[in-house]
């Protein structure tokens, strides 16, 4: 299962009306297979010859501009679904976690890419290193915000064990948080021990009984 499979899961469950999509690069990979009446994007264009995003911006200066008044939107506009695949470092990460829980409906959705790396060199912060094993593979630590979000925030969430891990958090209080001290510096060894904790790592089906 992919991650537009269970995006577009969430999407025929609940009728979702409105995505949006942070980090598009190419549009045939999700965001064109998204079956959504409305749909925006949001992506700088530095990897891509020709940026077709609704929003052609760093996603921390799309929110300061929604915010501010200074897009087609109204200041308070928010979104039934809002998937994360931008620059995968944990601090970026969680800034664009913060914005799109401001902006997230009520019971909406909240949905991540690459959040379980299968290995350390995959994990890697340098985009470029294409000396490990992992190759130009590239998860980066998007785990670590989602380990954040699991000790600081009283949210549903889940992690799907498909296509490198793809986490999806309900927009409602479900009092799932883990403590502090399960990888108080957030190691990847530590990571990797108590993986399944720390992600709430369920399968596909575990996955469509959750929705």
């Amino acid at each position: 299962m992919e991650r537009y499979d269970i995006i577009n899961e969430i999407i025929l469950k609940y009728n979702t009306k409105n995505y949006l999509e942070i980090g598009v690069r190419n549009p045939w990979e999700c965001f064109d297979r998204i079956g959504c009446g409305i749909k925006m994007s949001v992506d700088p264009g530095l990897e891509i010859d020709n940026n077709t995003a609704t929003y052609p911006y760093y996603s921390d200066d799309f929110f300061k501009k929604l915010d501010n008044g200074e897009l087609d939107l109204p200041k308070d506009y928010k979104w039934d679904i809002i998937f994360i695949d931008g620059l995968h470092l944990a601090d970026q990460c969680f800034r664009d976690f913060e914005n799109a829980l401001n902006h997230c409906s009520e019971n909406g959705f909240i949905v991540f890419h690459d959040a379980s790396p299968p290995t350390i060199y995959h994990a890697r912060e340098d985009y470029y290193d294409h000396s490990s094993l992992a190759s130009s593979a590239w998860n980066g630590t998007v785990w670590k915000s989602i380990q954040k979000i699991r000790t600081d925030f009283d949210l549903d969430l889940i992690t799907v064990d498909s296509d490198w891990g793809v986490t999806v958090i309900k927009n409602k209080i479900n009092y799932s948080v883990i403590s502090k001290n399960i990888n108080p510096f957030y190691d990847y060894n530590t990571f990797n021990k108590y993986r399944k904790q720390i992600l709430n790592l369920i399968s596909v089906d575990e996955f469509k009984h959750w929705l």
